[in-house]
């Protein structure tokens, strides 16, 4: 036996013709599945009908808004994150994959040979640097060398500062606006 348009016409309850009533009748006269769903689904409906509404708490509606900004805000985020992410692994991939077929030449233990001599020859310059630096220092007189010192020093000491009041500011304006 086919119950399924009985069975939809009991929990969708549409507006059913005469003879579509008489047949739903008859069916659940004869079907104790379907009678039993129809009775269980009244209840249920008398249930819900008969309990009473629970008023929403006080200032319901004024979080509910302010948390809804904020959910927007990070959902925003959120979605502009994964936008970021998407395009720039898109466009990593277009790139190696026109890198692989333009640069068929390269090998990789050229492009292994290549960085590591980069590396050799950064490493050189810093030891040139260090050993020119150390030459300097021995050459300075003594006292230059306490005030460039001093005055280095200084330097740093107020970009610390300015740095740690920029930061300062910043965390104190985001408590502020929140």
């Amino acid at each position: 036996m086919n119950h399924q348009p009985y069975e939809n016409w009991i929990l969708d309850e549409p507006q059913l013709s005469d003879e579509e009533k008489q047949e739903l009748a008859h069916h659940l006269r004869d079907c104790s599945e379907c009678s039993r769903l129809a009775n269980g689904w009244n209840t249920v409906q008398r249930t819900i009908q008969a309990s009473p509404m629970k008023p929403a708490p006080a200032d319901f509606t004024g979080k509910w808004s302010s948390s809804l900004a904020s959910r927007k805000r990070e959902q925003e985020k959120k979605q502009a994150r994964t936008l970021v992410i998407s395009l720039s692994s898109g466009a990593g991939a277009i790139l190696l994959a026109i890198a692989i077929y333009f640069l068929p030449d390269f090998s990789l233990i050229s492009l292994v040979a290549s960085f590591i001599s980069t590396m050799l020859s950064a490493s050189n310059m810093v030891s040139n640097f260090w050993s020119i630096t150390i030459k300097l220092i021995q050459t300075i007189p003594l006292s230059t060398l306490i005030v460039t010192i001093v005055i280095v020093s200084g330097w740093v000491l107020l970009a610390s500062i300015t740095l740690g009041l920029s930061i300062w500011k910043l965390a104190f304006r985001r408590k502020v606006q929140k």
